[in-house]
Order: structure tokens, then sequence, then C-alpha cells
């Protein structure tokens, strides 16, 4: 089966770490057959949340901007990467407005239970790349928090996600030992599943 898996770039940083293991990961994917669409963050126009609740009459945004473009490829796709880098122990700017900008889709589930995936559709699995400067234990955990919280909103089953300590500088991650081959098998297995 031919699965449509969307990619989304949370880093400012073209060159990044986490963008440089996205793109491994959608390499893979498309090495395998299956539809991609990867999505800069920093190419669209995205503000952030105002917290006017008024997506939650009809679980629709007020705000004029590239994010009901963004909502339409999550509702489509059957696998989603979220490639987000630690900034302060959490996800950076660009993926928590991303996050809250979503909103709507919490109103339009848990409000108007209206459901968010195609019913004949295959279940939905997303997977979580990150990597942070600092050496800290439990550097990802508020990240991962939050991105566990975003997949179940979309009714996306959370996988082993790929996450890096101790690399902070611009495309270090490829002399990380283990790094791009522990994407493609995590890649592989979201679309073996």
């Amino acid at each position: 089966m031919t699965l449509s898996v969307l990619g989304i770039a949370c880093s400012p940083r073209r060159n990044g770490n986490t963008t440089r293991l996205l793109l491994e990961a959608m390499k893979t994917v498309q090495a395998e057959g299956h539809m991609t669409e990867l999505v800069y963050l920093s190419d669209l126009n995205i503000n952030p949340c105002q917290g006017c609740n008024a997506c939650s009459a009809k679980g629709i945004c007020i705000i004029k901007d590239d994010v009901p473009k963004l909502q339409e490829k999550l509702i489509q796709a059957d696998r989603l990467i979220i490639a987000a880098p630690i900034f302060f122990m959490g996800v950076n700017a660009q993926a928590k407005i991303m996050i809250d900008r979503m909103q709507p889709f919490w109103a339009r589930k848990y409000l108007h239970h209206q459901s968010l995936i195609k019913p004949s559709g295959p279940e939905r699995i997303g997977l979580f790349l990150s990597v942070a400067g600092t050496e800290k234990v439990d550097v990802f955990k508020c990240a991962e928090r939050s991105i566990q919280t975003f997949f179940h909103m979309l009714d996306i089953h959370y996988a082993q996600p790929c996450l890096y300590r101790g690399v902070d500088q611009a495309g270090k991650i490829i002399e990380h030992p283990t790094a791009l081959g522990d994407v493609r098998r995590a890649t592989q297995a979201l679309t073996l599943s």
C-alpha cells in the first residue's frame, strides 16, 4: 500500500540538525515508493494563537494565514514526521506556534465530536525527530509531551522517537555514530506498520 507521508521541518535553520534528520527520513520513504511532502514552517505565514476561543464555535480559526492549508495536509497524511529542535528545554517557537494553532482541531474533536481521520484509511502513525545541544538527561521531556499531545489530538499513534542530545553546531548530527541509521530504521518501521 502506498502511503502519504508528511514531513514538517520546524527548525528556522535549513541546514539544522533536525532538518538533516528529516531529509534522511524523507529520502528513506521515497526510496520505498511512498508519496511524500515536505513543509518548512519557516516558509509559511503562521501567526500565534490569540486565545480568543472563536474556534470553539465551529472548529475554524479566524486568523487569516497559512495554517488552514497546513491543517488540510495534516488531516490527509497517513504518516507524519515532525522534526523540531530543542530550545530552552522545549520544542522551538515555530513548532510550538504550529501546535498552538491546532486548537480548532481540538474544538472539532472534543466540542463538536467530529472525526479528523478518514474512516477507511490506515492507522495513522507519527515520528518525532529532535536534537538538543545540551547533555541534560531530561532535555526532551517537555518536547515529547507536547508532540505526544499533538499526535493524540490528531489520532496519530506516537512511534518510538529519534532523539539526540549533546549535538549543538549545525550539521554535526551527520557525525553522530547512529543517528542517520536510527532514523532510516525508524522511518522504515513507520511505513511497514
